[in-house]
């Protein structure tokens, strides 16, 4: 477990990020207030194609059922359907 303002973290989030993938809880503190970095999990299996919205609605469900363990490449497939979302916008 790991604890940073948020001027210390900006910098090295993306490491940050990385810790908090492989299972590390990473705790940033803004004033008073705390966040968790933790990974987050689909609550079910993530369909090859996704809309914006449809990958909003996984993402909150995931905050509900956080049991349900990623697959390889889930994330990666998530972020470039969000990306290919926004080019067509």
């Amino acid at each position: 477990m790991a604890t940073y303002v948020i001027r210390e973290a900006k910098p090295k989030l993306g490491a940050l990020v990385k810790q908090a993938a492989a299972g590390e809880t990473i705790y940033l503190l803004n004033g008073k207030a705390m966040v968790a970095l933790v990974p987050a999990r689909p609550a079910h299996d993530v369909p090859t194609e996704l809309d914006v919205s449809a990958v909003n609605r996984r993402l909150a469900a995931s905050e509900e059922t956080p049991s349900a363990p990623w697959k390889t490449g889930d994330a990666g497939r998530v972020a470039k359907q969000v990306l290919r979302q926004k080019e067509r916008r």
